[in-house]
């Protein structure tokens, strides 16, 4: 099955369907954070965050030891910062094979829309 990324907006937007697949971005993240460095804008892996009661009970079904787990606070990030690292992958050959050009044109509509709202987001990650 594979890991997918997935865009989590600070709210929902009515009538906002806000999947993707993302499982092309999961495959390609290495190429594509070193195809934004290249381009001087922030890597995509940089958006990475997680509620951290949410990570609490993944890491306990996990059976991590949570004495030794500092939990980092949820991080959001403008939609603007957003779009300018994939309008700039999607520019790159990295942003352009089959499956990854797609998943960033849903996260250019996806983060678009949020800009619109004054939203902020963040990616997760699904195993």
């Amino acid at each position: 099955m594979g890991a997918a990324f997935f865009i989590v907006l600070e709210r929902d937007i009515d009538g906002v369907d806000t999947f993707i697949d993302g499982k092309a971005l999961s495959r390609s993240i290495d190429a594509l954070d070193q195809a934004a460095r290249e381009q001087g804008v922030r890597p995509l892996s940089d958006f990475f965050s997680i509620d951290a009661e949410e990570a609490a009970a993944f890491l306990e079904g996990e059976d991590a030891d949570m004495d030794d787990i500092e939990l980092p606070e949820l991080q959001q990030f403008s939609a603007e910062d957003g779009l300018t690292t994939v309008s700039a992958l999607l520019t790159h050959p990295a942003g352009q094979s089959e499956g990854v050009q797609e998943d960033l044109l849903e996260c250019q509509r996806l983060l678009s829309l949020a800009a619109e709202q004054k939203l902020d987001w963040h990616f997760e990650i699904d195993y």
